[in-house]
C-alpha cells in the first residue's frame, strides 16, 4: 500500500494525514499479525522520531476511528492491528502463551456468526473479539528440543515467562 493510499485511508476514517500517523498506518498495515505498542514505536523509530507517549495517542485515535483494532493478551499488553474496515476482514487472532506473539487468523465467517449471535442477545452486535490461546509451534519446538528460553521473534529472544514481554 503505498502512502496515497494510507493517506486516504486516514481521511477516510476522519484521520487527518500526519507524517507520524502515515508512519503507524504503514507499520499497521505492513504486519501479518497484532503487534505490541513497543514493536510498533521502534518500526516507526526506523523511519523518523517519535515519543511513546504521541504513540499511544495515535493509536487511542486510531482505535476510535475504527482504523485499529485493539487486542488484550494474556501478558497485560495490548496488540493492534488493522481494523476490519481498514483491513478488509473480520478475524480473531492466535496468543503464544510462552512468547506473546499474536497472529492474526484468516478471516472466515464460520468463526463466529455475529448475526445469530447478535439475535440471540437481543442486540445489535458491532463487534466480536475472538482470541485462541495456546503454544507456537516454534515454542513448542524450543521445548522438544530442550530449550529453557523463549522463541525468537523479530531477532529478540523473548523470555518464556509469562507476562514478561
Amino acid at each position: 500500500m503505498d502512502g496515497k493510499d494510507m493517506a486516504a485511508m486516514l481521511e477516510e476514517a476522519g484521520v487527518e494525514p500526519t507524517a507520524v500517523r502515515l508512519a503507524v498506518t504503514h507499520v499497521l498495515a505492513d504486519g501479518e499479525r497484532a503487534l505490541p505498542a513497543g514493536d510498533i514505536l521502534r518500526k516507526v523509530r526506523e523511519t523518523m522520531p517519535v515519543n511513546k507517549v504521541t504513540l499511544y495517542r495515535i493509536l487511542d485515535l486510531f482505535v476510535r476511528q475504527g482504523l485499529a483494532s485493539r487486542h488484550s493478551s494474556g501478558d497485560r499488553a495490548f496488540r493492534y492491528c488493522l481494523g476490519p474496515r481498514f483491513s478488509g476482514r473480520a478475524h480473531g487472532h492466535a496468543y503464544c502463551l510462552r512468547c506473546g506473539r499474536m497472529a492474526c487468523l484468516p478471516a472466515t465467517r464460520d468463526l463466529v456468526d455475529v448475526a445469530a449471535l447478535g439475535r440471540s442477545l437481543d442486540m445489535d452486535v458491532v463487534g466480536v473479539e475472538v482470541r485462541i490461546d495456546g503454544v507456537c509451534a516454534a515454542c513448542r519446538l524450543a521445548a522438544e528440543k530442550g530449550g529453557t528460553g523463549g522463541a525468537v521473534e523479530d531477532g529478540a529472544v523473548v523470555d518464556d515467562a509469562p507476562g514478561k514481554n
